[in-house]
């Protein structure tokens, strides 16, 4: 009876132990797959779940992947690939699939969803401020749940590799151009922020998002960020412009940026070079136009890849 006893307080303890480890590292779960020893993802469809402290409560978070079936954790390459407004990271997964098989790259896809980052307040603008305009810890900015969804991805992956390229599309590239400008995006080679609607300019003198003004980083950050590779990416029919494309309250900004996403796109790569002249630094952003291409994401992810790609060093 007393070995008994011993065995179940040994248990208990070793339960405790775990649900603190929990709380403490990112927990990942496969829900689709085989299993989730390290290195034992399915090659092809795959969604893990892991624990993410950020967002309206702690809690699950889901990533969708696919990974190539010629993909090697020592050396193979990342691309996350952020959803719009629709939150549909199954939808977006399955559109990028192909691309990611034909340039062999691991395809990470995080749902920031409604539930748990809900508008535009969570999701495109990154939970900077609240609804009160009040700048909020930047421990609390859900920039930060997109490298712990990555690093989620690697562990269970085996990924050896810690860099990755980001895009975004529409509300996806509203938050990847901001992860860039807040963050310096340390890790990621190259952002493509295609089709969003709107941007926060590189400007500390309006407040944010319509500029940096209260999220501002230093004038070092600043140049960093506008000699980091990004590109906007639009379609040249992508000319609606009967709403503001999630510019929840701040409808001023983004009319003063122009009529529609093509008009803005090219608003905010000039307005970045001339802030890269005054500060004497490096400009590494550029558009590019899609041709006979309106709000598509099917479409803008088959020009993005083979604009941008299959050019590149893999």
């Amino acid at each position: 009876m007393l070995r008994y006893a011993r065995t179940i307080a040994s248990l208990r303890g070793i339960a405790a132990g775990i649900a603190g480890a929990i709380l403490m590292v990112p927990m990942v779960m496969v829900l689709e797959g085989r299993s989730t020893a390290q290195n034992d993802l399915a090659a092809g469809r795959d969604v893990l779940r892991y624990f993410e402290p950020a967002g309206v409560t702690p809690g699950p978070m889901d990533v969708f992947i696919h990974k190539p079936t010629a993909w090697r954790p020592q050396d193979g390459r990342l691309l996350v690939v952020l959803h719009g407004a629709d939150r549909n990271a199954t939808l977006l997964r399955d559109t990028w699939r192909p691309i990611a098989e034909r340039y062999n790259l691991l395809l990470i896809v995080p749902e920031f969803s409604e539930a748990k980052f809900p508008g535009t307040l969570w999701y495109n603008l990154g939970n900077v401020t609240d609804a009160a305009r009040r700048p909020q810890p930047k421990a609390a900015w859900t920039f930060h749940a997109l490298d712990r969804a990555v690093d989620a991805v690697r562990q269970a992956t085996g990924a050896v590799n810690d860099r990755f390229q980001l895009y975004g599309f529409s509300a996806g590239a509203q938050f990847a151009h901001r992860y860039l400008l807040l963050t310096g995006a340390p890790r990621v080679d190259l952002v493509v922020a295609d089709s969003g609607g709107w941007y926060t300019l590189p400007d500390p003198t309006q407040d944010y998002p319509c500029g940096l003004g209260g999220a501002a980083p230093e004038e070092e950050a600043l140049r960093s960020a506008l000699g980091h590779p990004l590109v906007v990416d639009v379609g040249q029919h992508d000319t609606k412009s009967t709403d503001y494309f999630g510019a929840d309250g701040y409808e001023a900004c983004a009319g003063r940026q122009g009529v529609n996403r093509v008009a803005r796109g090219q608003f905010f790569i000039a307005f970045g070079k001339r802030q890269a002249e005054r500060l004497k630094t490096e400009f590494a952003w550029r558009l590019i136009e899609a041709p006979g291409v309106g709000h598509s994401q099917e479409e803008m992810a088959e020009h993005a890849s083979n604009a941008l790609f299959a050019h590149m060093k893999w």
